[in-house]
């Protein structure tokens, strides 16, 4: 692990030297322009990032050098934070040396072993558990849980007619465990492999103490230890609520920025953000959903400020409105430096309609991955299928309260 970071060092380094000279006036030849390219191809960055189209102007003259340095230089930052960040996870998880990869292959190997109905016994068993020994939190669990778990699953609770979560759970780790292998292999830190099996403990037995305590950040919007954050910064919020994470972002991570444009389905919501954000200025509220495709779709949810409604595309008797559909890329015209996405189960969809951005501005990106369960397998498959060489991280938000019916987890990628 170690020697191949030192490896992607050196290169980084050599290439930051070539710009250093050519920005201080030694030629480059053709050859050292190739060289750099093929450098970066490398890194698994997609030919479609702008820094390919910037190397071909400076073959031609210094005019875009300022610019290809601005764009190498936080690439290059996003690879030493990534590269101080692994420091504790192992080359090959399958060797057991550290605790959190023990804690992964036995989870694995449970998975493998049990049928789906046995898996189902199993948190039906922990679930009666927690009755026994954490009645109030049980209580939160099932009769108070009426409405609140995504995808419309429910738990009613032993000898309840509806456990839908419970099988669905089952289901989904059961029927993913080479996918799950494949996102601890990729996830970059330590942190991120003990949150994933934090998450699957919890869906196996309900035990939040393991992901409360190993939740890493208070505001939800970006984890400062993973992310490097810049003057100039263009962020995008999709699914802004009432401006909230805006707000903590000002105030948190980067009150210098150049501009935010945020997006959000409910008309009740944009009329409480434009209040919540009247002394920003540079921030552009737009009442669109964000998708795959420019389309009209139907919100669902409430005809006011709540933080759950989502789009469909069929109307339903739930439906209250609707709403203009875009995909970001053909709404912003201006390269994009952070990416937070928080739409309600619409989530994937908005990052395949931010496709082209990705590939180009390579943004920060911070995806909310638990409206949908297959969400933690399927998130960062598509984030590294977009664009291969972001680097994945698994964070999970300080909760706001000692007991929560799930953890709100988020994939960070730089």
């Amino acid at each position: 692990m170690f020697s191949v970071h030192n490896q992607r060092v050196r290169l980084l380094l050599t290439i930051e030297d070539m710009l250093d000279a050519f920005a201080d006036g030694e030629i480059l030849s053709d050859e050292n322009w190739y060289d750099m390219r093929d450098a970066l191809l490398a890194f698994n960055i997609p030919e479609q990032n702008i820094m390919f189209e910037l190397i071909d102007s400076c073959r031609k003259d210094d005019k875009e050098i300022k610019e290809l340095k601005k764009y190498f230089t936080r690439f290059f930052d996003a690879q030493m934070s990534a590269a101080s960040n692994s420091s504790m996870i192992s080359e090959d998880y399958r060797n057991g040396k550290y605790g959190s990869d023990r804690e992964f292959i036995f989870y694995i190997d449970m998975l493998r072993k049990h049928s789906v109905a046995s898996i189902e016994e199993f948190i039906f068993i922990k679930l009666k558990d927690k009755q026994e020994t954490e009645p109030d939190y049980y209580k939160l669990l099932t009769e108070l849980s009426k409405g609140w778990f995504h995808e419309g699953y429910k738990v009613d609770g032993i000898g309840g007619e509806d456990n839908s979560l419970i099988t669905n759970r089952a289901l989904i780790l059961k029927n993913n465990t080479d996918l799950l292998e494949w996102v601890y292999e990729n996830l970059a830190d330590s942190i991120s492999r003990r949150s994933l099996n934090a998450l699957i403990r919890f869906w196996l037995t309900w035990d939040y103490i393991d992901w409360r305590d190993i939740s890493v950040y208070s505001h939800d919007v970006a984890d400062t230890a993973v992310y490097p954050f810049y003057e100039d910064e263009v962020f995008v919020d999709s699914g802004s609520y009432i401006g909230d994470t805006v707000l903590q972002y000002v105030k948190f991570v980067n009150p210098d920025f150049k501009r935010v444009y945020t997006y959000d389905i409910s008309a009740a919501s944009i009329k409480h953000m434009e209040h919540n954000l009247a002394n920003l200025s540079n921030v552009e509220i737009r009442h669109k959903g964000t998708g795959e495709e420019n389309a009209e779709l139907n919100m669902v949810g409430f005809d006011q400020a709540y933080h759950g409604n989502k789009l469909v595309a069929d109307e339903s008797d739930k439906s209250v409105d609707k709403v203009k559909v875009v995909r970001l890329d053909d709404d912003i015209n201006e390269p994009v430096s952070f990416l937070k996405i928080d739409c309600e189960g619409y989530d994937k969809e908005t990052l395949r309609g931010a496709r082209n951005m990705i590939q180009r501005y390579h943004p920060k990106l911070h995806v909310d991955s638990y409206h949908k369960l297959e969400d933690l397998i399927e998130v960062p498959r598509l984030i590294r299928e977009i664009d291969p060489s972001y680097t994945l991280y698994l964070r999970i938000p300080k909760p706001f309260s000692v007991l929560l019916r799930f953890p709100s987890i988020a994939y960070m990628a730089i």
